[in-house]
C-alpha cells in the first residue's frame, strides 16, 4: 500500500513539474515571438547563427519550445515532450558554457524575460542544468507510468501550481539580476 501511494505522489509531482515546464517553454516561445528582432540578434550574437539564418533558426527554436510545451501537457505524449525539453535545456547549457569559455560572458543569452545586465555564469548554467534534469525526471516517470498503463492528466491544481512555480522562477530571475546581491554587497 505504501508503494502505491509513493508511486502516486511521484506521478503527481512529475505531472506538476510537467505543467511548470510546459508553461515555461510556452512563455519562452511567446517571449521570442514578441521580441522577434531582439531574439534574432541573440541568435546571431549569442548562438553564433549567421545573419541569413537567424530568422529561420529563431522560428525553429520557437516552434520546438511550443511543441515541447504542448506535448508535456498531454499524458500520452509527456515523455516525448520531456525528452524534447531536456534536449532544449541541454543545448542552452552548451551555448552558455561555450560563451563563458570564449570569454563572452557579457553577451545577451536571451535567458531572461526582462532586460538584464548580469554576465553569464554559474547561475545560468545551474538553472538550465536543473531544468534539463527535471525534464529527464519527468520523462523517466512518464516511462514507468506508460508501462503501468496509468496516467496523470492535467488538472486544475496542476495549472495553479504551474503558474505559482512560473512566478517563483521569474522572481528568482529578477533577484539574481540584482548586481549588488550577486556581488555579496547586499545581504
Amino acid at each position: 500500500m505504501g508503494d502505491t501511494s509513493l508511486g502516486s505522489a511521484v506521478q503527481s509531482f512529475a505531472a506538476q513539474m510537467a505543467m511548470f515546464q510546459a508553461m515555461l517553454l510556452a512563455a519562452s516561445a511567446v517571449h521570442k515571438a514578441v521580441r522577434w528582432t531582439h531574439s534574432r540578434n541573440v541568435m546571431r550574437q549569442f548562438a553564433g547563427v549567421p545573419a541569413v539564418f537567424a530568422g529561420s533558426s529563431l522560428g525553429v527554436a520557437t516552434a520546438l519550445e511550443l511543441a515541447a510545451g504542448a506535448l508535456l501537457l498531454v499524458p500520452a505524449y509527456r515523455m516525448t515532450g520531456a525528452v524534447l525539453a531536456a534536449l532544449i535545456w541541454t543545448l542552452y547549457v552548451a551555448l552558455i558554457v561555450r560563451a563563458v569559455v570564449q570569454g563572452r560572458r557579457d553577451v545577451d543569452c536571451g535567458c531572461s524575460f526582462g532586460p538584464t545586465s548580469r554576465p553569464l555564469g554559474s547561475f545560468q548554467i545551474t538553472r538550465n542544468l536543473a531544468l534539463a534534469a527535471l525534464a529527464v525526471f519527468i520523462a523517466s516517470v512518464s516511462v514507468s507510468v506508460s508501462a503501468s498503463g496509468g496516467s496523470v492528466p492535467a488538472q486544475g491544481p496542476f495549472v495553479l501550481g504551474g503558474l505559482a512555480l512560473l512566478a517563483l522562477y521569474g522572481a528568482l530571475d529578477q533577484v539574481m539580476a540584482l548586481r549588488p546581491l550577486r556581488s555579496g554587497e547586499v545581504i
